[in-house]
């Protein structure tokens, strides 16, 4: 098994989304992605949350029966993701910012294949890509690295809604 190997042990566990959203986990999220992807674990990488009682909280409260919710810090998520221990788990990864997926991405080797974008809200310097999603120069600049890391990366709100590839998320950036 290498460090980060998920995806030779058999095709069993691995992860198979990690999703960008803001508000980290709610019930969309928990109920509609965790059912698409099929997932039996959600692990939440933010250095906020390790230490915000209320977050976890809300978090716990917003995970659906039988799903595993893991609350780390970005280096706890990292730990958790390149542990063979973990290797029979489906996992979704959801990170608050493009930069922290970036450092996930950077560091658990090829585990993570598919970004989802999904709920970023507006602000400063921050243009409209989707209905409810926003991004930054920073974010496409970002986005960019990880693409030519052979990251795939999409933006979709939910399952049953329309999928905007890269380009079509640069092209609503550019408009």
């Amino acid at each position: 098994v290498s460090r980060s190997g998920w995806r030779t042990l058999g095709g069993t566990g691995m992860i198979k989304v990690l999703r960008v959203d803001d508000r980290l986990l709610h019930g969309q999220v928990a109920v509609a992605w965790t059912n698409y992807y099929k997932v039996d674990t959600i692990v939440i990488a933010n250095d906020k949350v390790i230490t915000d009682k209320t977050m976890q909280i809300a978090f716990k409260l917003a995970t659906p029966p039988g799903i595993t919710l893991s609350m780390k810090s970005l280096e706890g998520a990292v730990a958790v993701i390149n542990n063979p221990k973990h290797a029979e788990r489906t996992i979704m990864v959801i990170t608050k910012t493009m930069q922290d997926a970036e450092y996930v991405c950077g560091k658990t080797g090829s585990a993570v294949r598919d970004v989802l974008l999904g709920g970023l809200r507006s602000g400063e310097g921050k243009k409209q890509i989707d209905m409810n999603s926003y991004m930054s120069e920073d974010d496409i600049c970002v986005m960019d690295r990880m693409e030519q890391k052979g990251i795939n990366i999409f933006m979709q709100a939910d399952p049953a809604s329309r999928k905007l590839n890269s380009e079509e998320i640069r092209r609503n950036f550019n408009k």
